[in-house]
């Protein structure tokens, strides 16, 4: 029993360790900014699709996107990619070789779905400094600390936005193409 017990406490100790461990990456730590460009982990909004495909290593199968989103061509097309331990959908206007990416969507999971929005928003703000809260078009005013998903605007000549998900992720995109 006193076997067993020690066990499970070692056990325990074990997954506070790793979790601990995980947790001291911020959940922005992997969004980069140079040279103009934004992105995720070496992968940045307007790179070719083949580029994308060196950086990730795999073949891009890209898949048109629902009738809902097909409207904005910034994600007429779309892929999933896994990038370290995260998922990103990929979005490019056209499923051509050349193509663009337009969009990336950070799809959260672990201790980055539990981020505060507060604490999100602080990060970004540090991680790309000089971004400014982007009202929602239409609609009833929002304030940045009411609005669900705030979108900002990323300075610089390159016109991206970047819209924090709480519990979800992150979308980067071209400013033309937020919702």
């Amino acid at each position: 029993m006193t076997k067993t017990r020690r066990g499970l406490g070692i056990a325990g100790a074990l997954i506070a360790g790793s979790l601990l461990a995980q947790a001291t990456e911020t959940p922005l730590a992997r969004l980069e900014t140079a040279g103009g460009k934004v992105g995720w982990d070496d992968i940045t909004l307007g790179m070719s699709s083949v580029q994308v495909e060196r950086r990730t290593g795999v073949t891009l199968a890209m898949q048109e996107s629902p009738a809902s989103t097909a409207g904005k061509t910034c994600r007429a097309y779309t892929v999933t990619v896994e990038r370290g331990t995260l998922r990103l959908t990929l979005g490019f206007p056209t499923s051509k070789p050349g193509a663009k990416l337009q969009s990336i969507f950070v799809h959260f999971e672990g201790y980055q779905v539990t981020a505060k929005q507060e604490a999100l928003v602080a990060e970004l703000k540090v991680r790309l400094p000089g971004v400014s809260y982007l009202p929602p078009s239409g609609g009833a005013p929002s304030t940045e600390a009411a609005d669900p998903a705030p979108a900002y605007l990323i300075p610089g000549a390159g016109g991206y936005a970047a819209r924090l998900v709480p519990g979800g992720g992150l979308w980067l995109t071209l400013r033309d193409c937020l919702d």
